[in-house]
């Protein structure tokens, strides 16, 4: 599984890294989020729980997943600009229990 940066973007304003991606994966099944996030997060020299994966498309019958990533100066300023259903899917909140 390799991983190619398509893009890599600076946004000052809300302290994170915007990065476009693409990952092949001949010969195997789509990579799972945590794959992903740790494959970013080698590449880049970040944080795994800093990596926020927004979403990941795989084209039917492709090998290759497209996607896209924010790589936040912390863990705070994520929770503070993400909504709680991406930090869900990243699993740095866990889901409230309703009465």
């Amino acid at each position: 599984m390799e991983i190619k940066i398509l893009e890599k973007k600076e946004n000052p304003l809300l302290h994170r890294v915007e990065v476009k991606f693409v990952v092949s994966h001949p010969k195997d099944k789509t990579p799972s989020r945590e794959d992903v996030r740790s494959l970013i997060s080698a590449n880049l020299n970040a944080e795994k729980n800093r990596v926020i994966l927004d979403y990941m498309h795989t084209p039917f019958g492709s090998n290759e997943t497209n996607g896209y990533a924010k790589i936040y100066d912390s863990v705070e300023s994520a929770k503070k600009i993400e909504p709680d259903y991406i930090l869900l899917r990243n699993k740095l909140i866990e889901k409230k229990e309703e009465a």
